[in-house]
């Protein structure tokens, strides 16, 4: 769903001049009204717009034109990085914050390589998310001060694990099936049609949507939930 302000509806804050224009993208309706409650009374940010699915956040940001975007990491329709990608390559200058409930060790960096200039956890609290969402305007890369947990692939609860397997685009699960029948990179770019390049982003952001921490993780969770013998119709 996608909310959008116009000017005759707009908070005190989106009119004030000093305001920086945001768009919330956010697979929990909830959270993105919490937080549109939240800075209702701001005046340094403004809530123009929010979707829960990555494949209307590009038109959204285009035709809203943000100073900043807050996004989670995990949308209805898939991981937030090729969003992140998206969106920078278009917006270059568009600060983009990741605001998300994983936890995972190398989701910063992932993130910051994307093209976002923060990343901050949800657990951060309002002062935290206010300090975030000034630095990355300002183009500085902003860090949640919140410890980590690094995700232990033979450790990680298969019951989370699984949930999150739920929101893989079909890109993914062919690369997912492919692995979990033993095949090599380059063998899986050639029955894709990809590039080499392009299975080991795919191999990484799988990775990183089901916060595994090893490629041998990956492949026994293709395993275990039945890649192996998934035929493309099947999920």
């Amino acid at each position: 769903m996608t909310l959008v302000e116009s000017p005759a509806t707009a908070t005190p804050a989106a009119q004030t001049r000093r305001a920086y224009r945001m768009v919330l993208i956010d697979g929990q309706r909830i959270f993105r009204q919490a937080l549109r409650v939240l800075f209702a009374t701001e005046e340094e940010f403004a809530v123009v717009g929010e979707t829960g699915h990555a494949a209307e956040a590009v038109e959204l940001i285009g035709s809203l034109q943000p100073d900043v975007v807050v996004t989670e990491l995990h949308l209805t329709d898939g991981s937030a990085v090729p969003l992140i990608e998206q969106i920078h390559a278009r917006f270059p200058k568009l600060a983009i914050l990741v605001l998300t409930a994983v936890r995972a060790h190398d989701v910063a960096a992932t993130v910051r390589k994307a093209g976002a200039l923060g990343y901050l956890l949800k657990d951060g609290g309002r002062s935290e998310l206010l300090t975030a969402l000034r630095e990355v305007v300002a183009g500085r890369w902003y860090r949640s001060i919140a410890p980590e947990v690094p995700v232990m692939g033979g450790h990680t609860d298969q019951a989370s694990v699984s949930t999150r397997a739920a929101y893989l685009t079909e890109r993914q699960r062919q690369v997912l099936r492919s692995v979990a029948r033993g095949y090599g990179t380059r063998e899986i770019a050639q029955m894709l049609g990809v590039s080499v390049k392009a299975v080991h982003k795919h191999r990484e952001r799988l990775r990183i949507a089901l916060q595994l921490n090893s490629t041998a993780a990956l492949t026994r969770f293709a395993v275990r939930e039945g890649f192996a013998e998934d035929s493309p119709a099947s999920r």
